[in-house]
């Protein structure tokens, strides 16, 4: 089980690199940089956001288990 959750870690950690690396790109995180950074903040929760929302209805479609 606790591969399935490493795995799920692993996948979020890559889609947040992928948008900050889109928005800011290879620079150091400086004031300089704040805005980008809250903008692709804001996308990476409206990702998982999704994700999440799009998991309530696959959980839901599974039926009961027991």
């Amino acid at each position: 089980m606790s591969t399935v959750r490493s795995i799920g870690q692993m996948l979020s950690m890559g889609i947040t690199m992928i948008v900050m690396g889109i928005i800011i790109g290879r620079v150091v995180i400086t004031p300089e940089y704040y805005y980008s950074y809250l903008v692709s903040a804001r996308i990476a929760f409206g990702v998982f956001a999704a994700l999440c929302f799009g998991g309530i209805f696959a959980s839901l479609s599974r039926g009961k288990v027991r």
